[in-house]
């Protein structure tokens, strides 16, 4: 890996984790739960260099983020971890194979939607051991689709001008 993709990939990654931060320190309905803006950096990823190094800017996201917010190994960062990992890698699948036809913003929302479906799978497992996920799953569906649109046209147009100001084949 040459110095101008580490160094881009370093940017990103410290964007990401930047975002995670500031978004934990916004009102939530729940200890995990985050809007998932950081996201938007991972897609960007994706798209740009591939899934191995989306895997790795989402690594340092997760990791550095919960340190700073001194959650590092708690169920918060058990619950990030997990989603985070099954939805990049289930968004790299689907870069991978099915785009086009499908969108960044498509692959957003099914990332998005993915990573929640672990998260609420997580908490029942490891920490209610009662079934909650149905009544609250549709919920968080929903949501991961409304967040899923939003993380997914930011990191759209992001996407287009670093075409547009690199020439650089994106994806």
């Amino acid at each position: 890996m040459d110095g101008r993709v580490l160094s881009r990939l370093g940017g990103l990654a410290g964007g990401a984790v930047a975002l995670y931060v500031f978004e934990a320190m916004l009102p939530s309905p729940m200890p995990w739960a985050r809007i998932g803006l950081s996201n938007t950096f991972v897609l960007i990823t994706l798209f740009a260099f591939g899934l191995r190094q989306a895997l790795l800017v989402n690594l340092v996201r997760v990791i550095a983020g919960n340190l700073l917010l001194g959650i590092f190994f708690s169920p918060a960062f058990v619950l990030s971890f997990g989603g985070s990992f099954t939805a990049v890698f289930l968004m790299g699948f689907l870069w991978q194979r099915f785009v086009p036809p499908l969108s960044v913003i498509g692959v957003s929302c099914l990332g998005a939607v993915v990573n929640n479906t672990v998260q609420i799978v997580l908490f029942t497992l490891l920490l209610t051991r009662s079934i909650i996920a149905g009544p609250v799953l549709g919920g968080f569906v929903l949501l991961g689709v409304a967040v899923g649109v939003l993380t997914g046209f930011i990191a759209a147009r992001i996407i287009e001008k670093l075409r547009l100001e690199t020439n650089l084949h994106l994806g």
